[in-house]
């Protein structure tokens, strides 16, 4: 039964409403067969319901995203000066997928050059950077996503609140992961969504993304006991560590519009 219509069509009508970053980000994609997956997903799911007409319009609302991953000693890393870094950039952007760049502890100047060779929608901070590295980058005229890096045991709803707030009153998007320490994501572990979906419930107006742990098994209890309106997922749809798989690409786009 589809109780939560907002999973059904992909637009930017909906990105808007929430003030969501995107809806679905599929996270460290390496190869152009992962950005050809991800959007044989959303045109698979927005052709099965009559409210999304134009799949490829759907996309370009920037309203699914993918993950290209510059932290070197991920198993997910695309070298940046690579040619092949921008071409799966370029792919990306015509398929009308939202470009997030994921870094760990580099300078503002660094994700600033990263950019201007790959081309980038968004950045997202996913180490132990400082405040000031997102102030800057903000500043430069980036949309900034920062991983807000919990526990997986003993979570609270204060936690939370003093881990994000700090970041979203310089005017970052939260994304909540779960701790996967030096890795730095990635990890497949997943949080306590029903303290997140309690922290959610005080900031109602705050667009915010759940990662951490979510596969095409447990993504639509993941979005209906955290009430989250976007997810993140790398490790949930890949075949085996680093290596995507369409399959279940597909399966954890069907799973989170089947609400």
């Amino acid at each position: 039964m589809n109780r939560n219509p907002k999973w059904r069509n992909f637009t930017i009508q909906s990105i808007v409403r929430r003030n969501a970053v995107f809806e679905i980000k599929i996270c460290g994609v390496r190869l152009k067969s992962d950005i050809d997956a991800v959007r044989a997903a959303c045109d698979g799911i927005s052709s099965t319901h009559d409210a999304s007409p134009n799949a490829d319009a759907a996309r370009r609302n920037h309203s699914v995203a993918v993950g290209l991953n510059f932290y070197p000693p991920s198993v997910r890393f695309i070298e940046p000066a690579d040619p092949s870094s921008r071409s799966l950039s370029t792919a990306a952007q015509d398929a009308g997928l939202l470009r997030v760049g994921v870094f760990v502890n580099e300078t503002a100047a660094a994700i600033q050059a990263v950019n201007s060779v790959v081309g980038l929608d968004a950045v997202q901070l996913h180490g132990d950077e400082l405040i000031q590295t997102a102030i800057e980058l903000i500043a430069s005229g980036h949309s900034v996503i920062r991983a807000i890096k919990l526990p997986t045991v003993d979570l609270s709803v204060d936690l939370i609140e003093q881990r994000v707030a700090p970041w979203t009153e310089v005017g970052c998007h939260p994304l909540l992961d779960a701790d996967a320490g030096a890795a730095h994501g990635g990890s497949g572990k997943t949080l306590d969504w029903s303290i997140v979906s309690a922290w959610a419930a005080s900031h109602p107006d705050l667009a915010w993304t759940l990662a951490g742990g979510l596969n095409p098994d447990n993504v639509a209890a993941a979005i209906t006991e955290s009430t989250a309106k976007s997810i993140d997922t790398a490790s949930g749809a890949e075949e085996t560590r680093g290596i995507k798989s369409p399959s279940k690409i597909q399966a954890f786009f069907q799973a989170a519009s089947r609400l």
